[in-house]
């Protein structure tokens, strides 16, 4: 690599990833202040996919869904710290109860530092931290490869993850009678956190929330 190569990498570092203006973190806080608060505390959601209890933290419109889609779809994983650390600090007013257990949506097929680049298991490590909890990740498993979902129409997002997770061998001892909190990056039907909960609650937990970082106003109601 030449010297204009690494210049314009040092560059492109110290600049913001949505707007480009200089900045010493990927999102500027700029870019960051537009982000649109969503949901005020836990809440019940009833979707197309079923009824779920969680918490999102911004609505997934405008800059911070430029910054998911550049973070997913280009794999910008840099960005995946930053939102991480956001989602983190708007959770830690709720009431979680005792060591929770934090739950990453996984990918399939990944494995080792190419799984935990993604928002999801990083944001499970922070939130274990921050809530003295514990950090679920490798007790849920995607069994098959699907689509993204943002490739897909919402009837097809509905369909897509069915049966796309089983619970790990040591899973049932790990959750059972724990607070477990499923963690993603965006809510829309609700279909990848409710066929997640869905296999969850064969550990019989005490409970069992999602946190998201992002969730759409597209979310589609039940029996619509």
């Amino acid at each position: 690599m030449n010297v204009l190569s690494v210049l314009r990498q040092v560059l492109a570092d110290k600049a913001c990833f949505l707007c480009g203006e200089e900045s010493d973190l990927p999102i500027c806080p700029g870019c960051a202040s537009s982000f649109r608060p969503c949901d005020a505390g836990w809440s019940d959601s009833h979707l197309a996919a079923g009824h779920v209890s969680g918490f999102s933290a911004y609505w997934y419109e405008g800059t911070l869904r430029q910054a998911i889609l550049q973070m997913k779809v280009q794999g910008e994983y840099q960005l995946a710290g930053q939102l991480s650390g956001m989602l983190a600090s708007l959770a830690k007013s709720l009431p979680l109860g005792d060591r929770p257990v934090f739950v990453p949506i996984p990918r399939f097929g990944a494995r080792g530092e190419t799984e935990y680049r993604h928002f999801p298991h990083i944001a499970v490590n922070m939130l274990s931290k921050g809530f003295d909890g514990d950090s679920g990740s490798g007790l849920l498993l995607k069994t098959h490869r699907t689509p993204l979902q943002t490739q897909l129409s919402d009837t097809e997002r509905l369909k897509n993850v069915d049966g796309a997770f089983e619970l790990s061998p040591t899973a049932v001892d790990r959750l059972c009678g724990r607070t477990v909190v499923i963690v993603d990056d965006v809510l829309t039907t609700g279909a990848t956190v409710c066929a997640a909960t869905n296999v969850i609650l064969q550990a019989r937990p005490h409970q069992c929330l999602y946190l998201t970082l992002a969730r759409s106003r597209a979310t589609i109601r039940s029996g619509l």
